[in-house]
């Protein structure tokens, strides 16, 4: 008999919180406000429906970067490698279900962006190499504070030379965190700036500009993760054009795999 895989739900609630930088406003519409506008489209009176009451709904405002979403090349710059950079609705499907693995970094220096070093170690005792085939997720620690004030100063940023090892060297398309962005919080890039210049601001995501590839932001769960035994499904909403669209991932966990 086939045992079904365990699902972890990788993905944050969406709507308003602290943690957020760019505040999310829902605008819940009630099952009477429903009702009316159903009564007014087919030319009825609203006391025919039981309760005057049709469909809730609700109005979002919110960018595309909020919650747990997926960046678009175009997100980074208007081209990449030299063409132009593809929207999230230009990207291949089959970026976004692929084997999973899960390195965790909290324990490394917090104002310091993860390097190179801490994947190679982290592949010499799993015994696995990170290749085209996987979705790599980086657990910070920061997933712990997301809605709270402060979310997005937790966590640990990657170093471009990471990001170049994953995309120029290895080939990895997707590649996530459950911190507030791939690059270091905003102070850490303020006092990094002071010392290494303009350049260094961002710069994890400019990498983008040489070479495509994806990015999962503000991910949550992943301290339930085993390092490897699992696939990720992160499909992105379609946004026309868009620079990015939220994503509700999931691992699929085989039978008898723990963290």
């Amino acid at each position: 008999m086939n045992v079904a895989p365990r699902l972890v739900d990788l993905g944050v609630p969406f709507g308003p919180n602290p943690g957020e930088r760019v505040p999310v406003a829902i605008e819940r519409l009630s099952h009477e406000a429903g009702g009316a506008h159903l009564a007014q489209l087919v030319g009825m009176d609203p006391c025919c429906l039981e309760g005057g009451r049709a469909w809730a709904s609700e109005r979002i405002t919110a960018i595309t970067h909020s919650g747990t979403h997926m960046d678009a090349p175009f997100h980074y710059a208007p081209t990449a490698a030299g063409r132009p950079a593809r929207t999230i609705d230009e990207m291949p499907l089959d970026w976004f279900y692929r084997p999973g693995c899960c390195i965790p970094v909290a324990e490394g220096p917090q104002r310091q962006p993860v390097a190179p070093e801490e994947l190679l170690a982290w592949e010499r005792r799993v015994d696995h190499r990170v290749g085209e085939g996987d979705i790599v997720l980086f657990h910070t620690g920061a997933g712990a504070y997301f809605g709270q004030e402060g979310y997005s100063d937790k966590g640990r940023g990657l170093s471009v030379e990471l990001v170049r090892l994953l995309t120029h060297e290895r080939g990895v398309r997707v590649f996530g965190t459950d911190a507030w962005s791939i690059d270091p919080p905003y102070d850490v890039m303020r006092e990094r700036m002071g010392t290494l210049g303009p350049e260094s601001v961002w710069a994890a995501h400019f990498v983008g500009r040489e070479v495509e590839f994806c990015v999962l932001e503000k991910l949550c769960n992943l301290e339930t993760l085993p390092p490897l035994g699992f696939w990720v499904a992160c499909f992105p909403i379609k946004v026309h054009r868009g620079s990015g669209g939220w994503v509700r991932p999931v691992a699929f966990l085989r039978p008898g795999v723990t963290p």
